[in-house]
């Protein structure tokens, strides 16, 4: 009973195991749209919502959702995300709000139909993430699905569709997912020259080829990051070379290294490797082809795992990329500690190709006990140029349509006068109130000539005098100084000079006793003038 109850036991915790293994990485932001879609559809594990459900993500000048109606995709796994499009006529923009910034998915479906005047094959188009061009003058002819990962550092991700001059743009589905942080760590090895490599973790890249060596297709279901894995045998130059291998279940991920996030059990459990058993003496390299876009750099990423040894330390390799020797007598068992059967993989940088075709071999060693050479599982990334572009130098365009732009067009358009005006106000106030300063800091000094007033100020007009209660003249000021030549006591009459010479301090109670009469050939400015400069004495 007790022994019953042990298995019982370890059964469960090994199931738990394999439910956690199997869950793998939670992404924290996932956006999956059935673009076209009044429904939702559910593809594996994942559920991609209706078009008019994502709606809030999406800036378009006018919505057109197609239907095929069509039975003539092949049936498949997400082959439902491929009956309905969404058509853009114009600049369209989807704006996910991301929670982590880092690495994410992009992840683009594309299969053209004809819908009403609409014939997709004939569409092209360009596609950016943020202001990287992902695709340009693009024009899908049948099943397609382009798939990215970008390094996202800001709260949104925007991607952007532009159909080319006279064309229109469309897509079938899209995902925004993130991506971990192991992924795609920021060295790599560089060859020819070799060196080290620094800056992936910035890098935009497109996935060219993702390919499981030996064995058959793997289904985004079945990798812990939905990606999927083609069988690499269209890719083999010479097939008859070469011969598969399968132990999925011995496959262990060491601690530290490699995990499921980095490839599933069943591409490390699986190899493409040289046929050489008929030939104790073989030596020829195993080949495989692909075509890549020149005036870029390439990521690639080798995946191994010694599943064919029987003993440590006895299969050594090379591994060569076009014609340069990369990885020279490689021995998978001295990476793992000894261990057979250990997932382990390098990433590899290339210089700017200037070809479309790039390949790949694995050949013998002379210093391995026999010939053999093997490869479990290969990935091929484009990285963006000095542009900052992963597709020529489309031109990312503008959106004078969009909600947030005509926002700021009112708002432009309200705040501007509304700001004048403001202006103007403050200017008007601000003017008056210097008057208003002007009007009150005027000194006026008041001067008795026979009983009357005399008033002045260097702000003033003019200058106000008044002799009795009816006699009264209003003389400018410019006036005074040219009647007393700027205030020259020469030009003074003698009555008012007698002044200066006679009291040094004459009063201008003095002053009044002069009769109007007393100032005959004296003009009132010269009076004013002296009048002012006795009382300031």
């Amino acid at each position: 009973m007790v022994y019953g109850g042990l298995r019982f036991s370890i059964w469960v915790v090994f199931v738990l195991c394999l439910v956690c293994f199997s869950v793998g990485f939670d992404p924290i932001d996932k956006y999956y749209v059935n673009c076209g879609s009044s429904s939702d559809v559910t593809v594996g594990n994942t559920i991609y919502v209706a078009d008019k459900s994502a709606s809030k993500f999406l800036s378009t000048p006018q919505d057109i959702l197609a239907d095929s109606n069509l039975n003539s995709i092949t049936p498949s796994e997400d082959s439902q995300l491929y009956r309905t499009a969404r058509i853009f006529t114009g600049p369209s923009k989807y704006t996910f709000s991301i929670s982590q910034n880092g690495r994410h998915w992009i992840r683009l479906y594309f299969y053209p139909f004809v819908y009403q005047n609409y014939d997709m094959k004939s569409a092209s188009f360009s596609v950016f993430a943020q202001t990287t061009a992902l695709a340009s003058d693009f024009s899908p002819k049948n099943v397609t699905v382009k798939e990215f990962s970008v390094n996202v550092t800001s709260g949104d991700l925007v991607i952007t569709f532009s159909p080319s001059s006279n064309s229109f743009a469309y897509v079938n589905a899209l995902e925004v997912v993130s991506v971990p942080d192991s992924l795609i760590v920021d060295d790599a090895s560089l060859f020819n020259p070799s060196g080290a490599f620094n800056g992936l973790v910035n890098q935009a890249l497109e996935t060219i080829a993702r390919v499981n060596m030996g064995g058959p297709f793997v289904s985004l279901e079945n990798d812990t990051l939905g990606r999927t894995w083609v069988s690499d045998r269209s890719f083999l130059l010479r097939p008859n070379l070469a011969t598969n291998a399968s132990k999925i279940s011995a496959v262990k991920y060491p601690e530290g290294g490699p995990t499921s996030d980095i490839a599933p059990q069943t591409v490390y459990g699986t190899c493409t490797k040289m046929d050489s058993r008929s030939d104790p003496n073989s030596n020829f390299n195993v080949t495989w082809g692909f075509s890549v876009d020149p005036g870029f750099q390439y990521l690639i990423r080798l995946h191994f795992c010694d599943i064919v040894s029987t003993a440590a330390n006895q299969l050594l390799f090379n591994v060569y990329i076009d014609s340069f020797l990369v990885a020279q007598d490689l021995e998978l068992s001295a990476k793992s500690d000894g261990q057979l059967a250990t997932a382990y993989y390098m990433d590899l940088v290339t210089t700017s190709f200037d070809k479309s075709n790039l390949t790949l071999s694995i050949g013998p060693s002379s210093r391995s006990a026999y010939p053999d050479a093997l490869l479990n599982g290969l990935e091929i990334m484009k990285m963006n140029n000095s542009r900052g572009s992963l597709a020529g130098a489309p031109i990312l365009p503008t959106f004078p349509g969009s909600k947030k732009n005509l926002g700021v067009i009112v708002g432009v358009s309200v705040g501007v006068p509304l700001a004048l005006v403001m202006i103007g106000l403050l200017f008007f106030m601000h003017r008056r109130r210097k008057q208003e300063r002007l009007r009150h800091s005027r000194t006026w000094v008041p001067i008795s000539i026979n009983g009357g007033t005399t008033m002045g100020s260097k702000y003033s007009n003019g200058t106000t005098v008044s002799i009795g209660s009816n006699l009264s003249y209003r003389i400018p000021f410019i006036a005074v100084q040219e009647a007393t030549n700027n205030f020259d006591e020469s030009w003074l009459s003698p009555q008012v000079s007698e002044f200066n010479h006679v009291d040094a301090s004459p009063s201008v109670a003095q002053f009044e006793t002069s009769s109007a009469d007393d100032l005959s050939g004296v003009s009132m400015s010269r009076v004013f003038s002296q009048l002012v400069k006795s009382e300031g004495r």
